[in-house]
């Protein structure tokens, strides 16, 4: 059924409603069959209103590109940066992953929290060989490049938001994107929370 040919069986010839007059040339019993009828109608056009404005949002996002969503300006490091700096950027904001760019603003990698935390508080057992872990004042002054992520997921601007949900449903499990422009400089984050945020209409 079309939208239009809906739109006209909600709104169409009020004659084809149950009317006072007609309700009232009828006995209770025809009179409370029409009322049920009425209300019967009512909520089928309710219904039909509804599935047209959950069809009208679905075309709305199939025109979404990862620009329309995406987090900006997006929070970054540069590969000057130390894993100190990046420690506290990551705190300061609250976030989870983290662009490092050059100083064209180009991606070259990211950084997780994860990344940036000790070894041995990653993996507790090296405790017990404290004196083969660095410092953590020293660990802490070390360039982010040497623990980031150098192969990174990342995707267009301009992608369609259709595309990009599979991202977030692969076994790989992604969670954050960075998002990128013609040139490969970072304008945003795409996270799993903003993908379902604007499949529930929020």
């Amino acid at each position: 059924m079309s939208i239009s040919s809906v739109l006209n069986w909600c709104f169409g010839n009020p004659g084809h409603h149950v009317g006072a007059t007609d309700d009232r040339a009828k006995g209770d019993g025809e009179a409370n069959r029409g009322d049920r009828s009425a209300r019967e109608q009512q909520d089928d056009r309710r219904a039909a209103l509804g599935e047209l404005q959950r069809q009208a949002y679905f075309q709305q996002l199939l025109r979404l590109t990862c620009a329309d969503v995406m987090r900006k300006p997006p929070v970054t490091v540069t590969v000057d940066d130390t894993i100190g700096a990046a420690l506290k950027v990551l705190d300061s904001h609250h976030i989870k992953l983290l662009p490092v760019v050059d100083a064209e603003g180009c991606l070259k990698g990211v950084v997780t929290h994860v990344d940036l935390q000790p070894l041995d508080a990653v993996l507790p057992f090296l405790k017990l060989a404290s004196d083969t872990t660095a410092p953590e004042s020293e660990r802490r002054q070390r360039p982010v490049t040497t623990v980031m992520s150098r192969q990174v997921r990342c995707v267009a601007e301009t992608t369609p938001l259709t595309d990009v949900i599979r991202l977030f449903t692969q076994k790989e499990g992604h969670h954050h994107l960075p998002v990128v422009d013609d040139d490969g400089r970072v304008v945003g984050v795409l996270t799993q929370a903003d993908i379902m945020k604007i499949m529930c209409g929020q």
